[in-house]
């Protein structure tokens, strides 16, 4: 199976997935072969750190300067509404992920993977590396956003049962006060 995304395309095979980037017509042949090159070390490179700090992540492998073969996860799409306990290892994997200073750069529940009741997290295509606890805030932030608008009925209930997890980090205290001011800036634009 097939599916086309904003700067690759996935295709699910039995045992891995591969994530191909595809060139832009609009961008310089040599600065697209480039940016393209990047992205995918970065997304590898960054799959391996959330690894090594025991992030539940798919194992992934630079295949060529734009694909990247990843571990199938034997799951199924999260349905948040059916079990917002699982909530709580997601908030305690993003704190292990902040903990080694990797930003996700898009989480939001399509990007967690339920594999014998734990979440893994998938799609590194926009992470990066930043010790700033801005970026941090922001992350998290999104999700928050995701579970306000896309499960408003359990937003609140799943929201509390993150923060279980993610309290784990030591530094999340500081996270959470950034991610209130995040949240002001944001009402009063």
């Amino acid at each position: 199976m097939k599916m086309q995304g904003a700067e690759a395309e996935v295709e699910i095979l039995d045992s891995r997935v591969l994530k191909t980037r595809k060139s832009k017509k609009y961008r310089h042949p040599r600065l697209d072969k480039n940016i393209i090159r990047e992205r995918t070390e970065n997304e590898v490179r960054n799959m391996e750190r959330a690894i090594l700090h025991g992030v539940n992540v798919p194992e992934a492998e630079k295949k060529d300067a734009n694909t990247i073969q990843i571990q199938k996860i034997k799951g199924e799409a999260w349905k948040v509404k059916e079990d917002t306990n699982l909530m709580e290892r997601v908030g305690h994997n993003v704190a292990k992920m902040h903990d080694c200073n990797l930003i996700h750069g898009d989480l939001t529940t399509s990007n967690i993977l339920i594999q014998k009741e734990e979440a893994f997290l998938i799609d590194f295509g926009l992470s990066e590396v930043s010790e700033r606890v801005e970026d941090k805030a922001v992350d998290i932030h999104l999700l928050k956003q995701v579970l306000g608008s896309s499960h408003p009925e359990i937003s609140g209930e799943a929201w509390e049962k993150f923060l279980e997890g993610y309290r784990e980090y030591d530094y999340s205290d500081e996270v959470l006060e950034r991610l209130e001011e995040v949240e002001q800036r944001g009402r009063y634009k």
